[in-house]
């Protein structure tokens, strides 16, 4: 049969090629010169092609405003005019419409499926609602368009243009860009209807944000893809709407999956937009519910986030408005990463137990010391004790998943993450190496391993947890000695691959090596110490602990033999590296002694050969700072050497170590070395019995002030020296016995201190030998004025008078010049009237010594701070409330607040506010039950019963303030049903049809009885608390709170050990509010004590600035009372308290 012709091809049924509609073609315009021809030309056609040339030439109008072309303002006024003549007007039990000839445009487009108008439609309005939004006085009908378009007909239009086919892009973004701007007019006024229609208005969303741009090289910014429209609004989304909506869309899985999947693939500008809102919205949104933040901050969404390290895609940086530089897209993945994942208020980071593995209970385990030690267990005895060597459970699953895809050694930024994490979340240490067996330490000069050296150091640095990862002290358990072991010397540092570092002909391996040998033996030091603090007797647990831990320590690290092996072959040169290496031995000295004396290690040759360079050296700079170093380490090592010889001279010296170390210490120190080397000096002096060893001793140090002060010593005075001090050193009983005789023959009656310096003797005994020898006469000059300088430092250090001046007589006898020995006579001192003592011959007096006491001033808080602490608003209303509700829709009177303010009305001074407040209550009630508001009923239950409450008592005066504040809070309940306190609100209003003014709602039901939902008791109380500071208004109120006696069940609260410092603060608030008011602070203080409350509280607090809080609190009851009348009544002790 042959087919049929067809007759006209204009018709809409002209055969199947009809499909040819859908194809793009250019719209027509005109240039518009007044409002009322773009009212013709958007006047409702059902030529669609009319109607579309009418839209185009309302979008160039739009185009020229946005651009700021020149006619700008003539095309503003031609808006403007176009507005004002299509404003509908408000008649009663009407839904006003708002542009109805577009929106009828855009209906019989819908309906025709003509996707060019559909299109047209929306870039138009999304245009005229973003020049609405910069410009105020416009608001008033973008609000207008935007509740228009919340009817169910345009929902309906909305839905489908976002539910197109997704080849369909130029239909869809523009609806996108429309919602955008009608959720961001106005600060977000419309944010939450429009989410509460988000089963039209959010149509497809999640389909949508995966639809990316496709085409060549970048997306541009100007023409967004329709992924970027889609996220753009819902991060408008997630910076306007209230908690309660923000979390029911991120508990939407496919929204959350659909932003955070092609991430890696959006252009930076937007990757910079999505990771700032995050940031600020989300992660800083302190309000927001932990769980919610981890259902958008999984494990996988970070790791799309720490994908972004090394952006392949940016340029350049970006630059905003300002000039200034933005952070970089690795910067701000960066930022994001570490404020999610390292502070406890996120949610993701959790607080953990440190050291111990979760499940552990530390405390729970109270060994048996006497059968513990009987039997002989010990540490076996406890179960878990030994069972962490391969698998470590942990408290932060998210952070330790997470934390394995990234790569610390490729890139510094994934390191310095890493070890943030590690700083606030130690149980993961242990875990994250032991789960990363490929994490090879053996040597390899590569940047890779450069890179895990790198991050080991920096593990290894980091400090030890207080008390193990305990809040309140030590447990009664130590930490699985695995576990500490691990965080202390990581897993991959194993005893080969560390003495393969070592024997490495790479500098650079071998210096990595040695600093983490040297990390490592710091952080055992400092754990061993804290099992040293937490023991609480000799056969302790914790001892056996630290016994383990050296043993376990020993069998990772190499032997110090090795150590020393490496250290002879470093060149001299090699400042940096020699330092390091004399640094390590110490400390295997220092830390492990037992085990390093086993070396049998001979410091001597080592210990000359570096004082010689020192010696030798005359340059500055960081050379000789180095070299000074590796000497200080050289002489703490020499102390613990039985083999070192400190006053044997050796041939290629002129002096002994000792008296060289003297002299190295005196004339050529820098603040580097002198501390280490004075004390060793001091030490090796008490050691051979140059100086009395007693803890009063001054020791070395007076002679060492001498010679510091003499300036440069000529170099047979150091020879003299050292010949006493060998003498000295080898026979000090001899010099002793000496010091004996001539303290007798002296003939001392003081009952003073008999300190004496054998040394000292030695030298009065050696001087006529050094005067025989007829040195030259600047020599002995030098010598004098040293010898009289020893002898004063030496009486300023308490050495007893009497022993000094034998001393000097003896030195004067032997020099036999009367000038010189002049020179070297004590000087004597005298006591003045009042019992100071005076120095004679220009002597300066020793500045007296600090005490280790000081004193703590405490600084009170001013007036004006307490006030700024503790002061709260009053809540007001406006009375323009009165007018304003009646035009609104029902959800948004309670939504927007507008019940709350017509409330607090009840309140008024003026009784024809408060009787039009109760007839407004009563209408707002009515229309809000007869409205579809999920929580009608029981908001209508609240109005009327309040009504009912204030109907006898209004015209008399003010409705009570308990009555009132409490309506006012208990709206923002009911209109969140997941409030802890719902259900409580909801049976007070069931248990009566008026409310008694004598009585405080729900005081009882909180204080009282449990709380509804689990965990939610100081939610309740938090509450409570700031329900009866807005209600504290006038003394009647005060005098309610009395006959209730709420101040003495507040008072009691804080009793509560678990009871937070903002709970604390929220009752010192309540007390505050009383004492604004007029006999307020008398009555708390004669009626409830709450001065002796107050000093109580203050002694009971361990913050400072709580102790402050309470003080200035008590000052401010003082200062706002009757102080005759309380002085009176306490008989001063009130005033004493302050």
């Amino acid at each position: 049969m042959a087919k049929r012709k067809s007759y006209g091809g204009d018709g809409l049924h002209a055969g199947k090629k009809q499909k040819t509609n859908h194809v793009h073609e250019a719209p027509t315009s005109e240039e518009v010169y007044s409002g009322r021809q773009l009212g013709q030309l958007l006047t409702f056609e059902q030529d669609l092609r009319k109607a579309r040339h009418g839209l185009q030439s309302f979008k160039n109008v739009l185009d020229s405003i946005v651009n700021d072309d020149e006619k700008k303002s003539e095309h503003m006024q031609i808006v403007l005019d176009y507005l004002d003549s299509t404003k509908p007007r408000e008649v009663e039990d009407e839904v006003p419409v708002y542009l109805p000839d577009i929106m009828e445009t855009w209906s019989m487009a819908s309906q025709m499926s003509n996707e060019n108008v559909m299109s047209a439609v929306p870039v138009v309005l999304a245009l005229l609602l973003k020049i609405i939004s910069g410009n105020v006085e416009l608001v008033s009908y973008g609000l207008g368009i935007c509740r228009t378009l919340l009817q169910k007909r345009q929902q309906e239009l909305i839905a489908k243009n976002l539910s197109a086919d997704k080849g369909r892009d130029f239909i869809i973004s523009p609806t996108l860009r429309l919602l955008r701007e009608a959720i961001c007019l106005d600060g977000g006024a419309l944010a939450a209807p429009i989410f509460r229609a988000r089963a039209n208005t959010f149509k497809s969303l999640a389909r949508n944000m995966g639809l990316r741009y496709i085409g060549d090289g970048q997306e541009d910014p100007k023409r967004p893809s329709v992924r970027t429209n889609a996220t753009r609004l819902l991060l408008s989304c997630l910076k306007l709407l209230h908690n309660e909506a923000k979390k029911d869309l991120l508990l939407q899985k496919d929204i959350v999956a659909a932003l955070m999947r092609p991430l890696r693939d959006d252009p930076p500008f937007f990757i910079y937009e999505i990771l700032d809102v995050l940031k600020t919205s989300v992660v800083q949104d302190k309000k927001l519910a932990k769980e919610v933040k981890i259902k958008i901050l999984n494990a996988n969404s970070l790791t799309r986030i720490a994908s972004l390290y090394g952006y392949s895609k940016e340029l350049v940086s970006l630059e905003d408005g300002a000039g200034n530089r933005r952070l970089s897209v690795e910067d701000a993945a960066h930022d994001i990463l570490l404020a999610a994942c390292t502070d406890s208020t996120v949610g993701i980071c959790r607080s953990d137990q440190g050291y111990y593995p979760e499940g552990v209970a530390p405390d729970a385990f109270v060994p048996d010391s006497e059968s513990a030690g009987r039997v002989g267990f010990g540490l076996d005895s406890i179960p878990w004790m030994n069972k962490f060597g391969n698998e470590i459970p942990v408290r932060n699953m998210l952070l330790a998943e997470f934390i394995e895809s990234l790569r610390p050694w490729s890139s510094t930024k994934q390191s310095e993450l890493l070890l943030a994490i590690f700083q606030t979340s130690p149980e993961l240490i242990a875990r994250y190496f032991i789960q990363k067996r490929s994490f090879a330490f053996d040597p390899k000069l590569s940047a890779t391993w450069i890179g895990y050296a790198a991050l080991l150091y920096n593990v290894v640095q980091l400090p030890i947890p207080p008390f193990f990862g305990q809040s309140n002290g030590y447990a009664a358990v130590p930490p699985p000695t695995s576990v500490v072991l691990d965080n202390i010397i990581p897993p991959p540092m194993t005893l080969k691959a560390i003495t393969r570092c070592l024997t490495n002909k790479s500098k650079l391996v071998s210096f990595y090596a040695i600093r983490l040998l040297v990390l490592a033996l710091e952080k055992l030091g400092r754990a061993l110490e804290m099992h040293r603090e937490a023991s609480a007797s000799p056969n302790s647990i914790w001892h056996e602990a630290a016994r383990r831990l050296v043993d376990d320590f020993h069998h990772r690290i190499p032997d110090l033999k090795d150590v020393i092996n490496c250290y002879r072959t470093l060149a001299d040169g090699d400042f940096l590296q020699r330092e390091a290496a004399s640094r390590l031995i110490l400390l295997y000295y220092e830390t492990m002694p037992q085990l390093a004396l086993k070396a049998k290690f001979d410091v001597s040759p080592i210990f000359l050969a570096t004082i010689q360079k020192v010696e030798a050296s005359n340059g500055v700079g960081e050379d000789i700072a180095m070299s000074l170093l590796e000497l200080e380490h050289l002489c703490a090592v020499a102390k613990y050497s039985p083999s070192m010889r400190w006053f044997a001279r050796t041939p290629e010296m002129p002096t002994s170590p000792f008296t060289t170390l003297l002299r190295l210490h005196t004339e050529k120190t820098t603040a580097l070395s002198g501390d280490t080397l004075s004390q060793t000096l001091s030490h090796v002096a008490g050691e051979y019995q140059l100086v009395e060893s007693s803890s009063q001793s001054s020791g070395l140090d007076p002679l060492m002030v001498a010679l510091k002060n003499t300036g440069s010593i000529d170099l047979v005075i150091w020879s003299f020296i050292d010949n006493c001090a060998e003498r000295c050193s080898r026979t000090p009983t001899k010099y002793l016995e000496m010091i004996e005789q001539h303290m007798e023959t002296a003939d001392a009656d003081e009952k003073g201190d008999t300190r004496t310096s054998p040394l000292l003797m030695s030298i009065a005994e050696q001087l006529p030998f050094l005067v025989s020898t007829s040195p030259e006469k600047s020599i002995l000059k030098q010598l004098a004025t040293l010898l009289r300088e020893y002898l004063r430092r030496s009486f300023d250090a308490g050495v007893s008078r009497t022993f000094l001046n034998c001393t000097s007589n003896l030195l004067v006898a032997a020099l036999g010049d009367k000038k010189l020995g002049a020179k070297i006579t004590l000087s004597k001192r005298k006591s003045t009237s009042n019992g100071d003592t005076v120095m004679l011959d220009g002597e300066s007096e020793s500045t007296p010594q600090p005490t280790n006491e000081t004193r703590s001033e405490s600084i009170e808080l001013s007036m004006q701070e307490l006030e700024d602490r503790l002061a709260v608003p009053i809540l007001t209303s406006k009375e323009n409330s009165l007018l304003r509700w009646s035009s609104k829709p029902p959800e948004e009177l309670v939504e927007e607040g507008h019940a709350a303010s017509l409330v607090l009305l009840l309140s008024s001074e003026h009784a024809s506010i408060r009787k039009e407040a109760l007839t407004n209550v009563i209408k707002m009630a009515a229309k809000i039950k007869e409205s579809t508001y999920e929580e009608n009923e029981q908001i209508w239950l609240l109005l009327m019963e309040l009504a009912e409450s204030a109907k006898d008592s209004i015209a008399d005066g003010p409705l009570p303030s308990i009555l009132v504040v409490f309506a006012y809070r208990a709206l923002d309940i009911l209109k969140n049903p997941l409030h802890c306190l719902y259900e409580k609100v909801n049976l007070f209003l069931t248990s009566g049809p008026a409310w008694q003014p004598d009585k405080i709602p729900l005081m009882k039901a909180i204080l009282q009885e449990g709380p509804t939902i689990d965990g939610t008791y100081y939610t309740e109380i938090s509450w409570l608390l700031g329900f009866l500071v807005d209600s504290l208004r006038t003394p009647q109120d005060v005098a309610l709170f009395h006959q209730r006696k709420v101040y003495e069940q507040l008072f009691s609260l804080p009793a509560n050990p678990y009871m937070g410092i903002n709970l604390r603060t929220q009752v010192l608030r309540v007390l505050y509010r009383t004492s604004c008011i007029k006999g307020g602070s008398d009555t708390v203080i004669t009626r409830f004590g709450a001065m002796s409350w107050l000093v109580a509280q203050k002694a009971a607090s361990v913050d400072d600035m709580e102790k402050r809080l309470y003080q200035a609190m008590a000052r401010r009851l003082w200062e706002t009372c009757d102080q005759k009348r309380i002085a009176a009544w306490s008989k001063g002790s009130v005033e004493k308290l302050i």
